[in-house]
């Protein structure tokens, strides 16, 4: 279970990112979350600096990142 970092929110509504920090693993993660606040998807990044995977984040709000699988 990770700390969280930072939470990022996407314009119109959309839905929201919270980066979080495992630091028992080192690693961080994304959780993604749409309009009606629930869960949809979790991204790790393992071996990438806090600093990149708060970037993903920011970029997954603003419409630049695409999720590669949502579900599976």
């Amino acid at each position: 279970m990770g700390k969280k970092v930072v939470t990022y929110y996407s314009d119109g509504n959309k839905g929201k990112a919270e980066v979080y920090m495992d630091f028992k693993e080192e690693m961080a993660y994304i959780e993604y979350f749409d309009s009606n606040d629930r869960l949809f998807f979790k991204e790790e990044f393992p071996d990438k600096s806090l600093h990149y995977v708060k970037d993903a984040a920011e970029n997954w709000t603003l419409g630049i990142k695409k999720l590669e699988t949502l579900y599976g």
